[in-house]
């Protein structure tokens, strides 16, 4: 189902109000939303030996295939949803997070993790100029840059250009990726994964612990006068190029 919004004058007044009615749903439970930890195993009852724990107000998971042996994998779909508008004292939106942890022996678990498709839902009230991912304990994970390609890039208007936070001795690995040079409206949908482009997690399964990090994503939103020049930029850009030649 489509959710229509209709944007309207929001100021820092009414995102006070707004962030305090979110903390008042957390501290009692918003209704029908959970925190719940979820298996990683396909529908062919194949187990990646992976588990990952999230709000599902805010996440929505499939698993489309788990291979296993050697060079094993799980890919994953996944929908976000971004629907508290920015911190009225940092002005910054709140983070989706997802927390994965190895559940299984070494011998049994995955050491690939793929991000195929993801729908990305914009209900901020607010324009969004860039977007992040970011591994949070990357000593054991990381982005592998190079089979990632170019995860995140979209047609205009939305982003262009693509920033990876290298490892320091890894320019293979990232804990860290940034989209940007576009935006995305308040009530848009973006789908970073669809352009033939995964996001790629790889974990060593080697340390003396199982592995587990944190995925984390986010947008920032820019001052209102700068996000203002970037958008009428974005769409002066776009309307050059449907222009006939």
């Amino acid at each position: 189902m489509t959710r229509q919004m209709t944007r309207i004058g929001i100021g820092p007044a009414s995102w006070t109000a707004a962030w305090v009615a979110a903390i008042v749903l957390l501290g009692c439970g918003a209704a029908g939303a959970s925190i719940v930890t979820t298996a990683l195993v396909a529908g062919s009852g194949a187990d990646s030996g992976w588990s990952v724990t999230y709000n599902d107000a805010q996440v929505d998971l499939t698993v489309d295939q788990v291979s296993l042996g050697d060079g094993g994998f799980v890919v994953l779909q996944i929908s976000k949803t971004f629907a508290t508008g920015p911190n009225p004292f940092t002005g910054q939106i709140p983070p989706v997070l997802m927390d994965f942890s190895q559940r299984l022996g070494d011998a049994a678990t995955v050491g690939t993790i793929v991000i195929a498709d993801e729908t990305i839902r914009n209900q901020t009230g607010v324009t969004w100029t860039d977007f992040h991912w970011i591994v949070l304990d990357h000593n054991q994970t990381w982005f592998d840059i190079d089979a990632s390609g170019a995860f995140g890039i979209q047609p205009p208007p939305e982003f262009q250009s693509q920033q990876w936070t290298a490892l320091p001795g890894h320019p293979d690995r990232a804990s860290d990726l940034s989209v940007f040079g576009g935006f995305l409206v308040a009530g848009g949908t973006y789908f970073p994964g669809s352009e033939d482009s995964d996001l790629v997690i790889r974990s060593d399964l080697g340390g003396a612990l199982p592995a587990t990090f944190t995925l984390k994503e986010l947008p920032t939103v820019p001052e209102p006068a700068t996000l203002a020049l970037m958008v009428l930029g974005g769409l002066a850009l776009l309307a050059a190029r449907r222009r006939p030649h």
